[in-house]
């Protein structure tokens, strides 16, 4: 299988490094900051999105500040404030050892991926870490994999709406994690195909995959 990952509440939990960026963020620009737990709901989407809420603004050089910022502590102290969840790196490479082609997708900059990934010691389990940046769209991310795969069908994996929409928009099949950031809720509302519980539960998604085939008649 084409396995396509998400990586903030995904493979890692990054609440900490991403809400304490968040209100660095915030502070250097002279506002108020929240408590951590009212910004997790803010782990997953882009950085513009997230402040052009946060903020409550459409001013576009106010966003490109708070963004230096934010990276400005992620990219020094943040990223290695990141948790692995249980078991995920024995269940990477498991997976990569069974020929699954495994990839990373994030709305991070690539870079920062790849440093989040090589800081866990998971990198050479995918063939590529992909990542959005301010630049592209997750749904483009995904496309790319597909190319390179020759049109083979995609699993995306991940823990919020912007995975499921972005995977059912190019005809993935979508598996939304519950040990994430998204409610069940947002997940099954926003496209996700299955809903797993708990991490072990990807190494059967082959399986999965196939059950719900046959329950859906495809």
């Amino acid at each position: 299988m084409i396995l396509v990952f998400d990586l903030d509440g995904t493979i890692s939990d990054p609440s900490e490094g991403i809400t304490a960026s968040l209100n660095f963020a915030l502070e250097n620009l002279g506002l108020s900051t929240h408590p951590a737990l009212k910004l997790t709901k803010y782990i997953g989407p882009s950085l513009i999105d997230i402040f052009s809420d946060l903020l409550n603004t459409d001013d576009d050089d106010l966003i490109r500040k708070a963004i230096v910022f934010f990276r400005k502590r992620y990219a020094n102290i943040g990223y290695k404030e990141n948790v692995l969840y249980p078991e995920i790196k024995n269940i990477l490479k498991t997976l990569s050892n069974n020929h699954d082609a495994l990839y990373i997708a994030t709305t991070k900059k690539p870079e920062v991926a790849q440093a989040v990934a090589e800081y866990f010691g998971i990198s050479h389990y995918f063939k590529e870490i992909l990542g959005c940046g301010s630049k592209r769209k997750k749904v483009e991310l995904i496309q790319e994999i597909r190319e390179k795969e020759n049109n083979h069908d995609i699993v995306m994996i991940g823990d919020r709406f912007i995975d499921m929409v972005a995977g059912k928009s190019i005809g993935c099949f979508c598996v939304g994690v519950l040990w994430g950031f998204g409610s069940q809720k947002e997940l099954k509302d926003s496209g996700a195909d299955i809903l797993l519980d708990e991490p072990e539960e990807l190494l059967e998604l082959a399986q999965l995959k196939d059950y719900y085939a046959s329950m859906s008649g495809r």
